[in-house]
């Protein structure tokens, strides 16, 4: 009986470390941007599973991802505050559903590849949590959202992601951080594992060492209104932030204004009903100038979350359609089955949500080609290196739904990830925060912060020389992913029976 309890006790304590382990994994993510602790809690996640027996790994790795999702996605409760009423009840089963369906990923993979390999060492379960990513970056639309690899962004790592982009980066940080745990010499493991880490860290240097930034003649200006989610389609507001984009945008700056861009569905008319609005805001931009917003619209019984540009004429000379939309947020899955049971009327858009654009376009401007991004697009990093190569990126979100903090920040996160991975500026504008340029290097040139009211005019930046991402994309990833496979399959008749390299 004693040992039973002292059994359950171990057991007890060993889950709330690792979950704890799993949370200082999540401190690398912004809005913390705490490296050194993510790759400590790594570290330490790959000793704990070289050494316990008294949990099985794909156990572990679910208690570890629930730490790491929990804090991570702790902003996901904040569209239902928004909404208020009766999705505060729902709230926790959302944030408890979304935490549970994303650990379960690395849970699913984890429990495949041990069975598999019949080996259970710490590279394996390394590569069981890169697969359990990958799965989670494509599955079901995919929610590719805070990937291990975007723990670099703030250093000088995160320019190998113009390589090897996320996947290839989340891969390179479990492999180094699991192999001096892997044998029974974990000494030379390590020694190996920091060797490697030292060859990247020169090679970006000789890569990187002479690079300049270099910017165009083209002015942008951003323009953000502060519209709060909570008042941004109320009758008695909709009106003042209107008036407020169009002050922002009147403004004679001190140099040449070519493009203006307001943020995700800057204006309440559909663009049907919206002539007058855009006949306003045509009168009002700096002279030969163009403006991109985003709007809604309507086509053959759809609505659309769209992108249009507008010229000093009032005229919309391109349009772009968002194609991938967010599940339960702009769209009802399994739409179709709900209106065959009745729930659902086929001719009601509003309560159908929204419906997906033809696809990917790269747009025309004055300024040069650009890649129209709405919200969350901008995190679907493979979903963007094999377009042709605009001149710029455009990313117009609303960023009021994921709260005031950590949401935003994740979200602009992401965003600098896609300049670095493509090796193009972004242009992004955002409802409340926050609004930037991006240099092609991730590099943030200019910016409006959360919560505030202002516009700012910044030279773009030039776009680099294609990246070797952008060519392959995670063609070579993929390569890779299945040399480590077949080394994990392989690895009792390569290695000696002492695990010695």
């Amino acid at each position: 009986m004693i040992t039973f309890k002292n059994s359950y006790l171990r057991i007890f304590k060993l889950s709330i470390f690792v979950f704890l382990l799993g949370c200082g994994l999540a401190m690398g993510q912004a809005p913390w941007s705490y490296t050194i602790i993510a790759l400590f809690s790594l570290l330490t996640l790959f000793f704990v599973i070289s050494c316990q027996k008294i949990i099985t790994h794909d156990k572990l790795i679910f208690i570890f991802g629930l730490g790491y999702f929990c804090l991570s996605l702790h902003w996901i409760v904040q569209p239902f505050l928004v909404e208020g009423g009766v999705y505060l009840l729902i709230a926790p089963f959302g944030f408890l559903g979304l935490i549970i369906l994303c650990s379960s990923f690395w849970t699913i993979s984890s429990f495949f590849v041990l069975k598999i390999s019949k080996h259970s060492s710490s590279l394996t379960v390394a590569f069981a949590i890169l697969l359990g990513e990958i799965t989670r970056s494509y599955f079901f639309s995919g929610f590719p959202w805070g990937i291990i690899g975007y723990i670099w962004t703030d250093t000088f790592i995160s320019l190998s992601a113009s390589w090897v982009g996320p996947i290839g980066l989340t891969g390179m940080t479990l492999f180094l951080t699991a192999l001096p745990f892997s044998t029974l010499k974990p000494l030379k493991a390590s020694s190996i594992s920091f060797g490697i880490f030292l060859i990247i860290l020169v090679a970006i240097y000789f890569q990187f060492r002479n690079s300049e930034r270099i910017y165009s003649n083209s002015i942008v200006r951003l323009v953000q209104p502060n519209a709060v989610q909570e008042k941004k389609w109320d009758p008695s507001f909709a009106p003042i932030y209107f008036k407020s984009l169009m002050e922002m945008t009147s403004e004679i700056g001190k140099e040449k204004v070519d493009l203006i861009v307001w943020p995700e569905s800057a204006i309440v008319p559909f663009l049907d009903d919206a002539s007058q609005d855009l006949k306003k805001i045509s009168q009002n931009m700096p002279r030969n100038s163009e403006l991109i917003l985003g709007i809604r619209s309507q086509s053959k019984n759809k609505i659309f979350n769209s992108m249009i540009l507008l010229d000093a004429d009032g005229v919309v000379q391109n349009k772009y359609d968002k194609f991938h939309l967010v599940p339960f947020g702009e769209y009802l899955p399994f739409m179709a089955f709900f209106k065959q049971l009745g729930f659902i009327k086929s001719s009601d858009n509003e309560q159908s949500g929204f419906s997906a654009g033809e696809g990917s376009k790269v747009l025309k401007s004055n300024i040069g080609w650009f890649r129209p991004l709405i919200c969350y697009e901008a995190i679907f990093f493979h979903e963007i290196y094999n377009q042709n190569r605009p001149q710029f990126i455009v990313n117009v979100t609303n960023d009021g739904w994921l709260g005031n903090w950590a949401g935003p920040l994740q979200h602009l996160q992401q965003v600098r990830m896609r300049a670095i991975e493509n090796g193009i500026p972004i242009v992004r504008t955002a409802n409340t925060g926050i609004s930037a340029i991006i240099d092609p290097y991730g590099e943030i040139v200019d910016s409006i912060g959360i919560g505030l009211k202002d516009y700012k005019d910044i030279k773009l930046p030039v776009k680099l020389h294609e990246t070797f991402y952008s060519r392959t994309g995670e063609s070579v990833n993929f390569i890779l992913i299945l040399i480590w496979l077949l080394f994990l399959f392989f690895k009792k008749r390569v290695f000696r029976i002492d695990g010695a390299l």
